[in-house]
């Protein structure tokens, strides 16, 4: 199994779940709207379950995105830099992405862990359940620069192939 397959399956499987994610939040936001506007019952669970959704389906996605190159950043020098320069550039930009994402990663998985015993007003559940998006889609997405490499963009840009 190469690499490229390995991230393909990573980018379908994520743009799934998300997308999911997605759909379940509009489910929560329409049943929340009908409640509280037919029913004239609004259900204290509903901004919470939707909040945590929609963060949890921004980090699923995060890696993904850099992964197509979709995100925003400033590429003033990487497109004004040639050579090695240029090279040195992407490198240290994958070096900076890789281990900033891994150490939020990390750092996230401690913190929600320590809040174990405290729990949601809406929901009820463990802080740590919602809190767990974080650590995930920080570690998703350094998994996912791993497996890029720091000239994947660059590849592929020459190539003119699909990004996955």
């Amino acid at each position: 199994m190469n690499i490229s397959r390995i991230r393909s399956g990573l980018v379908s499987g994520l743009w799934t779940l998300s997308t999911l994610m997605l759909c379940g939040n509009v489910i929560v936001l329409l049943y929340g709207v009908f409640a509280r506007y037919l029913v004239n019952h609004s259900p204290f669970w509903m901004d919470e379950l939707s909040r945590y959704l929609i963060i949890g389906c921004v980090m699923l996605v995060a890696g993904v995105v850099y992964l197509k190159d979709d995100h925003m950043r400033v590429t003033v020098l990487q497109g004004v830099l040639k050579g090695k320069p240029r090279k040195a550039l992407q490198v240290y930009h994958w070096i900076i992405i890789t281990a900033l994402s891994a150490y939020v990663c990390y750092s996230s998985a401690m913190y929600a862990l320590s809040v174990t015993k405290f729990t949601t007003m809406g929901l009820g559940i463990s802080k740590s359940i919602p809190l767990m998006a974080i650590p995930i889609g920080f570690g998703l997405l350094a998994v996912i620069s791993l497996l890029m490499g720091p000239f994947y963009h660059d590849k592929n840009k020459d190539s003119e192939q699909p990004v996955c």
